[in-house]
């Protein structure tokens, strides 16, 4: 091969290509693709949000409700005696304690109470209960629970005094 046929074929012009163009057809499958990505993700979010809830929080929400008025004037009493209350939950071996302490304003322990707690998981239903708690000695009120699942547990107390007086307390503890 010669200097002229070497320098002949380096200056050959490459083959044509075909230009890519972007046509409707393209723009159809972008957007159908777009849009059924979007429709997907909204089915599966609907689909979550209806089988994780049951909607129902409360039994009697409504009633609940109309009783406002009478709920924040207890609280306001309570509020008004000076209290001092502990609730605890105890790991005793295997078994788990929830207790109670109320104490008046003079530090004295109250005794005679009738003490009642709701225990349940925030969020999901279905391991909700109800234990009465025994006064142990003066002023400590005690129950073992069952709580089968690792997590946040709320704990709802109700105590009464011989005299009538309510006591609301609640508190969340986290289970491991």
């Amino acid at each position: 091969m010669s200097i002229v046929e070497s320098v002949s074929v380096m200056n050959k012009a490459p083959a044509p290509q075909k230009e890519k163009k972007f046509t409707g057809k393209h723009f159809l499958i972008s957007i159908l693709s777009f849009f059924g990505v979007i429709i997907g993700m909204n089915i599966a979010f609907v689909y979550f949000a209806t089988n994780t809830w049951t909607g129902l929080s409360k039994e009697n929400a409504y009633v609940d409700g109309l009783n406002y008025n009478q709920t924040i004037e207890a609280a306001k009493i309570q509020r008004d005696l000076n209290w001092q209350s502990s609730l605890e939950l105890e790991v005793v071996g295997s078994q788990k304690l929830i207790s109670f302490e109320l104490k008046d304003q003079d530090n004295q322990s109250l005794s005679g109470f009738d003490v009642t707690v709701k225990v349940g998981r925030p969020t999901l239903q279905g391991y909700d209960q109800t234990l009465v708690l025994a006064e142990s000695r003066q002023g400590k009120y005690e129950a073992t629970v069952d709580l089968p699942l690792n997590g946040q547990w709320h704990v709802s107390l109700s105590a009464t005094s011989p005299t009538g007086t309510p006591f609301q307390l609640e508190k969340r503890f986290f289970v491991k």
